[in-house]
């Protein structure tokens, strides 16, 4: 018998090979045995009962979330980004996967990539996988959804500000915050390291800060010396956070800023400064940043460089593990004056004969 009572609502189904299943009701029993039995008779023929796109999704996500990524075990950022991918798809997840067409899927896209050209390239990604896992799952899926071209990104190049621009910019934003913009912008904080900076991590007598491995990309602790400007900007930010909290550069109400909270006070600032722009799209007024946060993190390299330091002692400042190969790869365009201060040091060593030649005598031999 496939079907037993195992108490005050409990009843037990049971068809080999498969794990025995316990449900509230008798009804639910019949239903479940009358599938497995069936999956039982058809082996690999069997179709699974339909899902929906909002089913598989959120499937990947606590896959994504119980079993990690390459790295291991996902930061609290990697999750966040995976919510972001699965967040615009909301229009469709009540259609059922066999239902779903491509044209569907691809127009939004379309439209997202109208908007927001990088999460739409994201977002496609992540539904592509979700769909994938779907289909080895026994899922019908519309194949051509796989076919759908990438969005195409233009990268843009990272810009630095000069550091007047810097506190320009700081001073558009709310007092209680606007001392993360000269911060960020001389040590290169990336922005989740900022916004999570506590208190246990802030040791201003020895002039440095402490970012743990789970919160830096390189997932290597990461100690930072800081300079005694960014030390001022440390104790003058302690005095105006809101009182009773322990996030040092921390939202109104004393919690930890997320991207989109953050956003709400970031691009008016930007507008202000003139490093953002209006757009209407569909009959509402867009603010469309020129600049972006982790633009201060180029700003502090550009600055670090013109100071004179290494390119192997910014890397290891800002997180690099590569003793410098990436800055000089990917942020050479902000060493813009190296040159021109290259040859102005030749110049010095050609003139040097010229101012002690003899008098009545040649120089150079020219």
């Amino acid at each position: 018998m496939a079907i037993r009572k195992r108490g005050k609502g409990r009843w037990q189904v049971r068809v080999r090979p498969f794990p025995e299943v316990v449900v509230p009701t008798r009804g639910a029993a019949e239903t479940i045995e009358r599938d497995l039995k069936l999956r039982a008779k058809l082996g690999h023929l069997y179709q699974e009962k339909p899902t929906t796109l909002g089913d598989e999704l959120d499937g990947l996500l606590q896959r994504k979330q119980a079993m990690g990524g390459k790295r291991g075990p996902l930061r609290p950022a990697g999750l966040r980004y995976y919510q972001d991918c699965a967040r615009p798809w909301e229009p469709l997840r009540d259609i059922l996967v066999p239902a779903l067409r491509r044209k569907q899927v691809e127009d939004h896209i379309v439209a997202r990539a109208a908007i927001a050209p990088t999460a739409a390239r994201n977002e496609l990604q992540f539904v592509k996988a979700a769909l994938r896992a779907a289909q080895s799952r026994g899922q019908q899926v519309d194949i051509g959804i796989f076919d759908i071209e990438p969005i195409r990104v233009e990268s843009r190049e990272g810009e630095a500000l000069e550091y007047e621009e810097l506190l320009a910019l700081a001073s558009w934003l709310p007092e209680r915050i606007k001392r993360i913009v000269p911060f960020c912008g001389t040590v290169g904080l990336r922005f989740t390291e900022a916004v999570t900076l506590t208190d246990d991590r802030v040791d201003l007598e020895a002039g440095t800060i402490f970012i743990p491995g789970r919160l830096n990309k390189s997932r290597r602790p990461k100690p930072i010396p800081l300079a005694r400007v960014e030390v001022q900007l440390l104790r003058e930010q302690l005095l105006v956070r809101p009182p009773g909290t322990r996030v040092v550069f921390a939202t109104e109400k004393g919690g930890v800023y997320s991207h989109s909270g953050f956003q709400s006070i970031w691009l008016p600032a930007l507008l202000a400064a003139g490093l953002a722009h209006e757009e209407k799209r569909n009959g509402r007024t867009h603010v469309v940043a020129d600049f972006r946060f982790h633009w201060l993190r180029h700003t502090a390299i550009s600055l670090m460089a013109r100071a004179g330091m290494k390119p192997e002692l910014i890397a290891e400042r800002v997180g690099h593990n590569d003793g410098g190969a990436l800055i000089y790869r990917r942020y050479r365009h902000l060493f813009h004056n190296e040159l021109k201060e290259a040859v102005s040091m030749l110049d010095r060593i050609v003139e040097k004969p010229v101012e002690t030649a003899e008098p009545g005598g040649t120089a150079g031999g020219l």
